[in-house]
């Protein structure tokens, strides 16, 4: 029987990563829905990241909570499941979701001041040693992701699986968490894809993106209810 206080412990992380997620998602879209393209005029690119810097600076900050909840929601699913391989499995992969996605937000957040605090009043030229210097970091960036994508897959498969094994939860929470995963996966395949070159249309990733936001919302909501209620 999983202890009355991390039955609290894993309601709380659940309905905290769904609840900062979703909130941070829909503030970072609504702030930078405009930004023009860095080509051909990459001094208008950057303007309005410094009209828009404190939206994205507290969509930011959401996303570090949300991804740090991820580790006291591992804790409690680890116990929750009974000490065993597996359970250890969802932990490790939880905590490696969180560290990755917190590395992630603050090598982003830092690019982004960078270009908020220093892109002012420079000449054409230095604009363009900037931009250069932000690519670099762009490419750092989209590793993190990635490697939060596949961390974060790992970690709801081997919820759903145990899950289903154990008939521990309900089972339609088992298999959204099964789906979730599968999601997880189909974001990281594109994302390789194009590495590789592949062209993708913009419509694939936004619909993985809006899937994925609806299965969230609805797991972390639905997992929280149902740690909550065990006795």
């Amino acid at each position: 029987m999983i202890d009355p206080e991390w039955r609290r412990v894993g309601r709380a992380s659940a309905w905290a990563y769904g609840g900062l997620a979703i909130v941070g998602g829909v503030l970072v879209t609504i702030v930078s829905v405009g930004i023009p393209p860095t080509e051909p005029d990459l001094a208008k690119h950057y303007s309005y990241i410094r009209e828009i810097w404190p939206g994205l600076y507290f969509s930011f900050l959401l996303f570090l909570a949300a991804f740090l909840s991820l580790v006291p929601l591992g804790l409690a699913l680890r116990e929750f499941f009974g000490r065993s391989l597996r359970s250890e499995l969802v932990y490790a992969s939880f905590l490696a979701a969180a560290i990755l996605g917190v590395i992630w937000m603050l090598v982003q957040a830092g690019s982004a001041q960078t270009v908020a605090r220093d892109s002012a009043g420079l000449s054409a030229q230095d604009l363009n040693v900037l931009g250069a210097s932000s690519s670099i970091w762009s490419g750092v960036i989209n590793w993190l992701q990635r490697g939060f994508l596949l961390f974060a897959g790992l970690g709801t498969y081997w919820t759903g699986r145990i899950a289903l094994q154990q008939r521990s939860m309900p089972r339609g929470l088992s298999w959204i968490s099964v789906v979730m995963a599968a999601v997880f996966a189909i974001g990281l395949a594109s994302l390789v894809l194009r590495d590789l070159g592949v062209p993708l249309p913009d419509s694939v990733g936004s619909l993985v993106i809006a899937l994925g936001v609806l299965l969230a919302l609805v797991w972390a909501t639905w997992l929280g209810w149902a740690l909550g209620r065990v006795s």
